[in-house]
């Protein structure tokens, strides 16, 4: 029986999972996909937290796992809807890749410290078993059961685990589509290029090139009309060389939970007993910019070390995990502010969108 099971084999997954086996642990990851596996996100590793974190703990990205270009030189935002032409401008190193190469990258590090990775193992649910816990799960059409000391959930925005030991918690969720064309536009291809729309607030859409691929991401309310997809595409079409009437290559869409305002409120405790939640499943994902992996990387490492002192000191894990994660909590507290300025600065139409994105993507860099 395995000391530790990992849920998800995200960044925050195969973070925490690796640090507990290089612990000593016995420690297993139950991912619901096949890896390697496509997912929506733009892939970028963005900001110093998240460099610092990656570099310590699997060192440089392989050229093998960044995409073409390698990394991107900032973002651009720009004012679709607002009748300027005028662009704001950040300039930072990002690292660039498609999440399946980068997920399995760090997966198969885990596995090398001794983690076993179980592919297309969806859990199912999650009970107390005296001083363990059991996890259920189904992989194909078999089912399974395994105890555990711990239980680390990662398994993203939907989390079970998260509904498992909360099953009471009410949670809002916005929604992310994706969808990729082959081609180029005529925007610059070192740019993530971000839309902000007054009409469509708090959603927008996004932009960037890799691997001969136009990559399309929508954000916002947990249904993104179809008006405002095609909407992006003529705008694309009309003023950067986009041919709207293709089909993509491949689309995809995924709930993103909104449940940082909890953790920094208090209403929201990401841990219970042993069992503790970590990455998207715990909520820390950045609002405005929707960053998460430097906050992913970082939760994870904190949930493994809140295991291996409870281990130590035969102590529960949940209070350990909650006092580690504080000044996360107070990063996002920090930040929090930057939500009504944007809100503000969307009542007040013309570039105001547009500034206060700019200001507010600023802001993360400096808090992560």
């Amino acid at each position: 029986m395995p000391d530790v099971v990992v849920v998800g084999a995200g960044p925050a997954g195969s973070t925490a999972a690796k640090r507990c086996a290089e612990r000593g642990l016995d420690t297993v990851i139950m991912e619901r996909m096949l890896l390697p596996r496509d997912k929506v996100c733009s892939g970028m590793i963005i900001g110093p937290l998240a460099h610092t974190l990656v570099r310590q703990e699997f060192g440089g990205i392989p050229e093998s796992v960044l995409s073409r270009p390698p990394h991107l030189k900032g973002y651009m935002f720009h004012s679709p809807d607002g009748g300027s032409r005028i662009r704001n401008q950040v300039d930072i190193f990002i690292p660039l890749a498609w999440r399946r190469n980068l997920d399995f990258w760090m997966t198969e590090m885990a596995r090398d410290r001794g983690v076993q990775v179980l592919h297309g193992a969806r859990v199912t649910g999650i009970e107390e078993k005296g001083r363990r816990l059991l996890i259920r799960y189904q992989c194909g059409q078999e089912s399974g059961e395994v105890e555990a000391g711990f239980v680390i959930g990662a398994d993203g925005s939907s989390s079970i685990v998260r509904k498992s030991i909360f099953p009471e918690l009410p949670v809002a969720y916005g929604l992310a589509y994706e969808e990729w064309h082959r081609g180029n536009l005529e925007l610059d291809p070192g740019y993530f290029h971000w839309f902000p729309m007054l009409q469509a607030f708090p959603g927008g859409f996004a932009v960037h090139q890799k691997d001969g691929y136009i990559v399309l991401e929508f954000g916002g309310t947990v249904d993104v009309p179809k008006q405002r997809i095609q909407w992006a595409k003529d705008y694309l079409a009309a003023n950067h060389g986009f041919d709207s009437g293709q089909e993509p290559a491949w689309r995809g869409g995924c709930t993103v939970s909104k449940l940082s305002g909890g953790l920094v409120s208090g209403t929201f405790l990401p841990a219970r007993g042993n069992v503790l939640l970590a990455g998207d499943a715990g909520g820390f994902v950045l609002p405005i910019t929707g960053e998460g992996i430097g906050t992913c990387l970082q939760s994870g490492l904190l949930a493994a070390d809140a295991v291996i002192q409870a281990l130590k000191s035969d102590r529960q894990a949940d209070g350990i995990y909650l006092k580690k994660i504080g000044p996360i909590v107070t990063a996002f507290r920090n930040y929090s502010p930057w939500i009504q300025r944007v809100a503000g600065a969307a009542k007040e139409g013309g570039d105001s969108l547009r500034d206060a994105f700019t200001e507010a993507h600023r802001a993360s860099l400096d808090l992560f």
